[in-house]
């Protein structure tokens, strides 16, 4: 059976690429050597010279990928950062991969399918995946992950196994060994969900952090001691396309390539992973010391610099991310009707225009327009001061109050967008009073509702419900203060739904109301600005954002 192709991930993030620029080739930077160690006897840590590097081989080919931060674990089902995902997804594999162009490809399973009434989940693993000292990957060592994960004695930041038959709400096992997976046959394991599930949505949201880990490794291990193992100093044995070689803690991770991976060897020898602040990447990048970031991404002030240099391929590329303004309806002169004056107010494409320079784009709600679930009558986005002053008048507004908009630290587009967004609300005549402090002290003031309008941030995500808990009655993000229940039963409605044609009436009407009520006003979605050295090619930097790299994909000059 073919892989699924799936609808819910038919974002067109794609379609930037064909406005890449693909500056004229030139020779990268010299690499640094290979470990000389084999593959079928991984190096361990511990086996470098006094550099923290292996041994030289000549003629080996090397790519550096720098991070902006250091990595807090290499335990897949317990790690809450993202710099640990870059390392972790060299060594270990996912049962599938998200791709950027609508589909899922192959990871450990080679194919896979839903039953009739959408409650099993049933993979069929590679018959030729193997872990890095030989074993063979089996039906078990996902049975063993899946009980990893639920186990109350284990610690797992990522314990995303509560769709589960047989588990809690929180993903933990009712008894022993309860979690509904199980080995069909030795390459065939069964995902036995609590109830009907749409089958984009389990792998797009349950696939993202389901690594699969050796249980040959940890025979004889109680639940208790997973963690604790030594092995996660030296993760030598995983399944993925990059075997662990040594680590300098804070500064790098070297990997040497497996000759032996399912879905085709790598081909570069060695895969540095070095932690570079923010500031020293640019200059990396021109120098050839880096080959890629490992998010892809440059910051907007490198952005012109970047496309200047002969030595990079530069894109600029559409994202899921997006910033927005809350508003506090607990508060009783922010009406429904002055909310929406303000939105009418702010003109985003001074914002976009002159401080991304023109890299993103206008948002009407929390999905951009290339999203599938995107619903189109939103557009035109209205900017109209005259009627939002009107509105303003009509609403009784005491021109004399102050608003206060808190701001939080470090994102610099968004902190300059303040003062663009004071002077639009001027001119309808409300005032404002910016005030900017660091990000805790924000979330404080926002759940405390010890504000008026707050400038927040979003990573976006492919599922189109990803906003609800900000709009839900009683939950913890419910930053507006809500306590229509309308949209949070929407956002629920739409989460039962098992298919894209159920759904996305729903998310329609979702994103009706929240246009409607504008508890939020949303502002723009910035552009991933992506570049790399020239000497790399087939590299899907359009992955990264949902943690995929599929270093196995790349060419090296």
């Amino acid at each position: 059976m073919k892989s699924r192709r799936t609808r819910m991930l038919s974002l067109l993030l794609v379609m930037a690429l064909t406005s890449s620029l693909l500056l004229s080739a030139c020779g990268g930077g010299t690499a640094p050597p290979p470990s000389s160690g084999g593959t079928d006897a991984p190096v361990a840590s511990g086996s470098s010279d006094s550099s923290g590097s292996a041994p030289a081989q000549e003629g080996a080919k090397t790519v550096t990928m720098a991070m902006t931060s250091n990595w807090d674990s290499l335990i897949p089902h317990d790690t809450t950062s993202n710099y640990s995902d870059v390392i972790i997804n060299q060594i270990f594999e996912k049962l599938a991969t998200i791709r950027h162009d609508g589909s899922f490809t192959p990871g450990l399973a080679l194919s896979w399918e839903m039953n009739e009434d959408n409650t099993v989940f049933t993979f069929h693993l590679d018959k030729k995946a193997k872990w890095h000292d030989g074993q063979p990957v089996t039906a078990d060592d996902v049975v063993f992950t899946a009980r990893v994960m639920s186990n109350a004695d284990v610690p797992a930041a990522r314990r995303s196994t509560r769709y589960f038959a047989g588990t809690d709400d929180s993903g933990l096992e009712l008894s022993a060994n309860s979690i509904g997976v199980e080995a069909l046959d030795e390459h065939t394991v069964a995902f036995h969900l609590k109830e009907s599930m749409d089958p984009d949505y389990f792998l797009a949201i349950f696939n993202r952090d389901f690594y699969i880990i050796p249980a040959h490794v940890f025979e004889g291990v109680a639940m208790a001691d997973i963690n604790k193992s030594a092995f996660w100093q030296n993760p030598i044995i995983g399944s993925g396309a990059f075997i662990y070689d040594n680590a300098i803690s804070g500064e790098r991770v070297e990997l040497v390539a497996n000759p032996d991976f399912h879905l085709g060897a790598p081909k570069f020898d060695r895969l540095v992973i070095k932690v570079v602040g923010a500031q020293n990447q640019m200059a990396g990048l021109m120098s050839g010391d880096i080959d890629i970031l490992s998010d892809g991404s440059i910051s907007l002030q490198d952005w012109d610099l970047a496309q200047a240099q002969e030595n990079l391929v530069c894109a600029s590329m559409p994202s899921l991310g997006y910033q927005y303004m809350t508003c506090n309806t607990s508060k009783p002169y922010m009406t429904q009707k002055i909310r929406q004056a303000i939105d009418l107010a702010v003109n985003r494409d001074v914002i976009i225009n002159q401080l991304l320079k023109g890299e993103g784009e206008a948002a009407t709600g929390p999905l951009p327009q290339s999203h599938l679930y995107f619903n189109k009558e939103l557009l035109p986005i209205e900017y109209n001061l005259d009627k939002a002053a009107q509105m303003v008048k009509e609403e009784g507004w005491d021109e004399s109050r102050e608003l206060l908009l808190i701001v939080p630290q470090g994102n610099q587009v968004r902190e300059k967008s303040a003062p663009l967004i004071q002077q639009d609300l001027a001119r309808i005549g409300i005032k404002t009073r910016i005030q900017t402090m660091d990000f805790p002290t924000l979330m404080n003031m926002l759940r405390e509702g010890e504000y008026d309008l707050g400038l927040l941030g979003s990573a976006g995500s492919l599922d189109p419900g990803e906003s609800v808990f900000n709009v839900t009655v009683g939950h913890a993000n419910n930053f507006a203060h809500l306590t229509d229940p309308t949209l949070g039963n929407l956002g629920r409605d739409g989460s039962q739904e098992t298919s894209f044609e159920t759904r996305k009436p729903i998310y329609d009407e979702y994103q009706r109301v929240l246009n409607e009520q504008m508890p939020f006003v949303w502002l723009y979605f910035a552009n991933k600005l992506m570049a790399y050295n020239n000497r790399l090619s087939n590299v899907p930097v359009e992955d990264f954002a949902f943690m995929n790299w599929c270093t196995w994909e790349w060419e090296v000059a």
